[in-house]
């Protein structure tokens, strides 16, 4: 029975816009009964990803309120599921694996759970990620690499998103504080993550990240820039939060660098571009970039468009001032959808779920 049970919310999550795919090792039920139990479990699959009240949610099951609400809290404590204030009283709602559940567990880690979430990920959910045409997430050139002649649109602009936030959480980076429990640190910052809103908020109550003012947040964009961090913010417009990601561990980008065309995958509106007449041919940008994107060709860099993320962070370190950052054509332009809902309806469409 209960094997029926963790396969139910297998198929629930399978169901949501990103999905959870089935493997022929069964490693993804090993992860839910890890971190679920059978009433959990059970309760998961009865969520809407809609924020309801205990009372909403017991009507519609017929349940008693006063269990129900324990339950549901209990289960967002351990970030199973979402929980928001909506005026002064908790709301709950199903949540998706990635982005989601897995990004929750930041505290609760430990060395089986790791390696079966990077078997999942080989297995399934990198193909998964990838999968449509819409992403989860976006690449933002990093600051210093834009041109002060240039319009930029607030939703492209690093500085404008985080001045645009009420409440800004910084938190852990999940994938590599992974990579550290299993014994490969990377020498990236670990505190380097962003989460907005009442996303940040639920972060925030979970103990999951700290609360930042708009200063010390940008004090840590700066940081990423120079340590080669790519800004990731989600693909909205309004968005809810933003990693800053190294493809030596982040999952997203893992999935974006095993694709042949990853410029395609981010919707990024910029690529870095060379003076051929500038290149000093001295291989700094080679380091930089996360995508592999710059190889050298009779000592001068060249750049691969299919490749390029539009990050700019070849751009601020090339002492030369060789290379620097244009935007695309308008008709290549990506405008991402307004709110990470119409994001998520739009995921949904594409992948032929309701």
């Amino acid at each position: 029975m209960a094997g029926n049970i963790f396969e139910g919310l297998r198929e629930h999550l399978d169901s949501l816009p990103v999905g959870y795919p089935k493997t022929e090792s069964g490693v993804e039920l090993r992860i839910l009964k890890k971190l679920f139990t059978e009433e959990e479990a059970e309760m998961a699959c009865q969520l809407k990803l809609v924020p309801e009240t205990p009372d909403q949610i017991a009507r519609r099951l017929g349940r008693t309120p006063e269990v129900l609400s324990s339950l549901l809290y209990t289960m967002s404590k351990k970030g199973l599921i979402l929980r928001v204030k909506v005026e002064g009283a908790y709301h709950y709602m199903a949540m998706m694996f990635i982005v989601g559940i897995l990004e929750y567990q930041l505290n609760n880690l430990d060395r089986e759970l790791i390696e079966c979430f990077d078997q999942y990920a080989q297995e399934a959910m990198f193909a998964e990620l990838i999968r449509g045409e819409t992403p989860q997430l976006r690449v933002v050139p990093v600051q210093q690499s834009l041109d002060a002649a240039m319009e930029i649109k607030p939703y492209d602009e690093l500085r404008k998103i985080v001045e645009s936030q009420k409440t800004i959480a910084l938190a852990d980076c999940l994938c590599r504080k992974k990579s550290s429990l299993l014994g490969h640190p990377c020498n990236k910052p670990m505190e380097s993550c962003f989460v907005f809103g009442a996303m940040g908020e639920f972060y925030i109550e979970n103990g999951l990240a700290r609360r930042v003012t708009r200063e010390e947040a940008w004090s840590v964009l700066q940081r990423n820039e120079e340590s080669g961090l790519v800004p990731s913010p989600a693909n909205a417009q309004k968005t809810g939060g933003m990693c800053n990601c190294c493809a030596c561990c982040c999952g997203m980008l893992k999935a974006i660098k095993l694709h042949s065309h990853p410029s395609h995958l981010v919707k990024s509106n910029y690529y870095a571009r060379v003076d051929e007449n500038l290149c000093a041919g001295c291989e700094t940008c080679l380091e930089r970039c996360q995508m592999e994107a710059i190889f050298m060709e009779d000592d001068r860099a060249v750049i691969d468009l299919r490749r390029c993320l539009g990050c700019g962070l070849c751009v601020t370190t090339c002492p030369t001032k060789a290379l620097s950052l244009r935007q695309k054509a308008l008709k290549e332009h990506y405008l991402p959808p307004e709110t990470p809902r119409d994001t998520y309806l739009q995921i949904a469409k594409e992948r032929g779920k309701s």
